[in-house]
């Protein structure tokens, strides 16, 4: 264990020499699990699905156009086509999306989600827009790295500033869609599948307000 607030990993020439086999896809994949969790813990506490559409989020539009330039990003022709500076882009999306939580905090349990999707933007700035993944936490996953040229979230980053905060947990490569997670990761997965839940739970508005929101 490192004593300096670095750790050494092997690194290649960039930071973007490395990419993790599938990682926007599997890492959606994890969330969609915990939000599955969340919907399946709603419906058992007797929630409502269509409760669901009764919450107003506010700036939620900047959220959506924070996730859509994430996805997008991380497509092969895109990606080819910024290279280095997807990482300015990556940062900046998700200080939109963090933007719109922020703004959201009186919802329950977006302050885990906030907490969990603040340290993934924190960890990525120091480390100029890219997530630093511990190796042998990758080979415990039973990924595989690949080179590419184009941009990358995530890599394995010597001296990485932060690397604790980084991806360093592995799920047991048996699991499906095995995937290495931060701790931003485990909060903003927990936090979303608790404000499904709670969302869910929520009481049934007035026939009288329902009908001036509809106004």
């Amino acid at each position: 264990m490192p004593s300096s607030h670095s750790r050494r990993w092997p690194r290649s020439s960039s930071p973007s020499a490395h990419r993790r086999a599938g990682a926007t896809d599997r890492t959606q994949l994890v969330l969609l699990g915990f939000l599955a969790a969340g919907l399946a813990g709603g419906l058992l506490s007797g929630g409502r699905l269509t409760a669901l559409g009764e919450v107003q989020l506010r700036w939620w539009a900047l959220a959506v156009g924070g996730l859509l330039v994430q996805i997008v990003l991380f497509s092969a022709p895109v990606a080819n086509i910024v290279g280095q500076a997807g990482g300015l882009l990556y940062v900046g999306s998700m200080a939109l999306v963090l933007a719109v939580l922020v703004r959201n905090l009186d919802q329950p349990w977006l302050r885990v989600v906030a907490l969990g999707a603040g340290l993934n933007l924190l960890v990525i700035a120091v480390n100029g827009g890219v997530m630093p993944v511990d190796p042998s936490a990758f080979v415990a996953a039973g990924l595989s790295s690949a080179p590419a040229g184009t941009f990358s979230n995530t890599a394995p980053i010597a001296h990485a500033p932060l690397w604790f905060l980084g991806d360093v947990i592995a799920t047991p490569a048996w699991v499906p869609f095995a995937n290495v997670l931060s701790v931003g990761d485990l909060l903003i997965g927990l936090g979303a599948a608790g404000w499904i839940a709670a969302a869910m739970r929520r009481e049934r508005p007035p026939i009288f307000v329902r009908s001036v929101a509809r106004a």
